[in-house]
């Protein structure tokens, strides 16, 4: 675990510690760079996860096409579904099905598996928690836990996916909610948070622009960790990040428009493994119930 510090720039957090996945190790520091203004377009449909491993599902992304100023475009194909004995789940086209009948799928332990069309994955080090996989999102409940993520949402994902989400987020202590993911070549964790606990993240270090997206501003910062878990195991890697300056637990997230301004500060992402929204827990108790698509 690492101390948040307070950066000379942009919007000052205050002093905490991040959990292994999440709090950045050394930073990288560049300079306050200007503001990316871009518009985000609101799509019905649409959501979205972090955490070292987990299964690889592949998913193929919509083939929308974003610049900074970002209007997206839905791709239709044809509607296919998926019986088993025991639901069926109607999908149309990547992303969350429009229909789902699957039963909740209640997950103590670590694992990743698909549910109602999009892929889930549970991770604790120690400490009381479950995760609820639910027709219509997921529910977390952490409780004296000391690090702990629940996630749902596309994999591999890409630039085009837009998460819709409404959350009952009740942290005490540590947490995040955001989207959430990795890159692969290079090797990058990324987050766009839109709510958290006690401390905001990242503390204010490495802090490098800002963005205009879906009727917020968010604080962009680069930090990095060094030898720690990853999807590809102990690793050095950067992390980039999105936290929006006004805390919200509802809305859309035009991922796109994040994923832009961030190549204009020089922060390049690489293969999508994953786009998911994720709760996570640090040393803290809580709760959060989430509804959740992804187009």
């Amino acid at each position: 675990m690492t101390a948040g510090s307070t950066g000379t720039t942009g919007t000052t957090g205050t002093t905490g510690t991040t959990g292994t996945t999440t709090g950045p190790g050394g930073s990288t520091t560049s300079g306050a760079g200007g503001s990316t203004t871009t518009s985000g377009s609101t799509t019905s449909g649409a959501g979205g996860f972090d955490g070292s491993g987990g299964g690889s599902t592949t998913t193929t992304s919509s083939s929308t096409t974003s610049s900074s100023t970002t209007s997206s475009s839905t791709t239709s194909s044809s509607t296919t579904s998926t019986t088993t004995a025991s639901s069926t789940t109607s999908t149309t086209g990547t992303g969350t099905p429009t229909r789902c009948t699957e039963a909740d799928l209640e997950v103590c332990s670590d694992r990743t598996g698909m549910h109602c069309g999009l892929t889930f994955e549970y991770w604790k080090d120690r400490g009381n928690g479950c995760l609820v996989n639910t027709a219509d999102g997921f529910r977390v409940d952490w409780n004296n836990i000391n690090n702990l993520l629940g996630r749902k949402g596309l994999r591999p994902g890409g630039k085009n996916n837009i998460v819709t989400y409404e959350a009952d987020y009740r942290p005490n202590g540590n947490s995040y909610l955001s989207v959430y993911g990795w890159t692969r070549n290079p090797l990058i964790e990324y987050y766009i948070v839109d709510s958290w606990g006690n401390w905001r993240p990242p503390g204010g270090e490495g802090f490098v622009g800002t963005v205009t997206s879906d009727g917020g501003t968010y604080d962009i910062y680069k930090t990095q960790r060094v030898n720690q878990p990853s999807i590809d195991g102990n690793a050095t890697f950067y992390q980039f990040w999105s936290v929006r300056q006004q805390k919200r637990t509802s809305g859309t997230i035009t991922v796109g428009n994040h994923f832009d301004a961030w190549g204009k500060q020089g922060l390049t992402l690489g293969t999508f493994y994953e786009v998911s929204l994720v709760v996570e827990g640090y040393q803290s108790s809580g709760s959060a119930d989430v509804k959740l698509s992804i187009e």
